[in-house]
């Protein structure tokens, strides 16, 4: 009995004291609250696993993307005259996408990623490839509060432009006050050394013949040779396309109409023939001075008056819908044989709708027939100077073509000459010409207007007018 009742004494002893002791219930709470916390620290080593597998994941994205739109590009450049080759080049890239995505995915431990797109796409010269994804990653420690899994999507893409396929036509106005000198100290030079019939010559004299021509060419550079050493610089900047054939330039001189000095060629295949034109291995080419106005016409076919430049102010209605008519085709740049219009007219603004006429003949004739087989002597209906009608332009703009235009500032005429029609010309243009810039620049497409007076700066503007082009080839397609 004894013993019982000690034991008893005992029990009832721990039983007051655990009653009293507050650290058991802390304990107790502790071992309650263990779990959910090993639960939420395993749970964010899950998801640092998640972020890392989807690292990687979006790598493997990223790295079939790549592959999709260089595979497409390659293919679709080294084949771009088959007719064929956009299509096959997009089944080509998603080829590659796909096994770039599957190889690197592969080496993503506990992910299961299925694929809702992989595709490579064309819209005009920009190919784009995607890839959306859904990937589950297996949880470890996520399971104690019951996530099994994480699950997350993502969209990957890339983008590359293809080369766009460009047509340069250079309409060069080789009227003749584009014989000026590109300098006025040279201007003042050249009329003190020549005197002629058009009193001290320093405009509209200078071609074969005349006093100005012997005293100007390839000595004292005229507009038409900076122009002339702008174009071979030109040539040099389309000497290297990025794929072949991907730039054609014709050059087209006008004065009262439209003419052909060189067609429309690839720099590729036809960059000699061209430089042969333009004289550009020449020590001082020539080839835009030896066009300006000689009075009659040049470039002519047969024994036809109506056919080459013409002769006789500057005549941009007539020489604008010509273009129009030259242009072919009017693509977008996709392709060699859509490619894109590009007209880059370099002139003076200075529009004048003369025309000559003979006795014998009720006709006019864009420049003078006289010195041709067959036509009476011809006389012309006086100098009508004007600004450039945009609607012409417009037409142009309409049809597909886009209007760069490099302006030489038709510069005050200083008068070193007491003649009388020549001061009474010059003044008459001084007059006219500070309005010749607003009406260009209608003319032009937005943002497509260039003005150059030194020959520095025409060299440089011409090239800026190329560059401009292969930009905008690039955004707008």
């Amino acid at each position: 009995m004894y013993r019982l009742l000690t034991r008893l004494g005992r029990l009832r002893g721990r039983a007051t004291a655990l009653a009293s002791d507050r650290g058991g219930s802390i304990n107790i709470m502790f071992a309650l609250a263990l779990l959910p916390t090993l639960g939420l620290v395993g749970l964010g080593i899950d998801y640092g696993m998640a972020i890392t597998s989807k690292t990687r994941l979006d790598n493997a994205a990223d790295a079939a993307v790549l592959a999709g739109v260089v595979t497409a590009k390659e293919y679709i450049a080294s084949n771009a005259k088959q007719g064929d080759a956009t299509a096959a080049g997009l089944t080509a890239g998603r080829n590659q996408a796909t096994k770039a995505f599957a190889i690197n995915t592969g080496k993503v431990p506990f992910a299961t990623v299925s694929v809702s797109r992989l595709d490579v796409t064309r819209s005009g010269q920009t190919l784009t490839a995607t890839v959306i994804y859904t990937a589950t990653i297996q949880n470890t420690f996520g399971k104690i509060l019951g996530l099994s899994s994480t699950t997350f999507t993502n969209t990957i893409t890339a983008s590359a432009d293809l080369a766009s396929y460009l047509d340069f036509y250079l309409m060069v106005d080789v009227s003749g006050s584009m014989g000026l000198p590109t300098a006025a100290a040279d201007a003042e030079k050249l009329a003190s050394i020549t005197k002629e019939d058009q009193g001290n010559c320093q405009f509209a004299c200078h071609f074969p013949g005349r006093k100005g021509w012997n005293n100007a060419a390839g000595k004292i550079q005229l507009r038409s040779d900076a122009v002339n050493n702008a174009v071979c610089e030109l040539l040099k900047r389309a000497a290297t396309p990025v794929v072949p054939n991907q730039y054609r330039i014709g050059f087209y001189p006008f004065i009262n109409r439209l003419a052909t000095l060189s067609p429309l060629s690839d720099t590729t295949t036809s960059m000699t023939a061209l430089r042969t034109a333009a004289q550009c291995d020449k020590t001082w080419p020539l080839a835009f001075t030896n066009l300006l106005d000689t009075g009659s016409t040049q470039l002519f076919t047969g024994n036809n008056p109506t056919t080459g430049t013409g002769s006789g102010g500057t005549h941009f209605e007539k020489a604008l819908p010509q273009m129009k008519a030259t242009i072919q085709p009017y693509g977008d740049g996709s392709s060699t044989t859509n490619s894109k219009p590009f007209v880059f007219l370099i002139t003076d603004g200075m529009q004048n709708s003369q025309s000559y006429s003979t006795n014998n003949d009720a006709r006019t004739f864009p420049g003078s027939p006289s010195l041709f087989k067959g036509y009476g002597n011809a006389g012309w209906d006086g100098s009508q100077p004007a600004q450039i009608d945009p609607s012409k332009c417009k037409e142009l703009k309409d049809a597909g073509a886009i209007i760069s235009i490099l302006y030489i500032p038709y510069n005050q005429v200083k008068n070193y000459t007491n003649d009388s029609y020549i001061v009474w010309e010059n003044n008459r243009v001084n007059g006219f010409s500070p309005t010749l810039a607003d009406p260009l620049r209608k003319c032009a497409s937005q943002g497509f207007f260039y003005t150059a007076n030194s020959a520095d700066d025409i060299t440089a503007s011409l090239g800026a007018m190329f560059d401009q082009a292969l930009r905008v080839a690039r955004i707008t397609q």
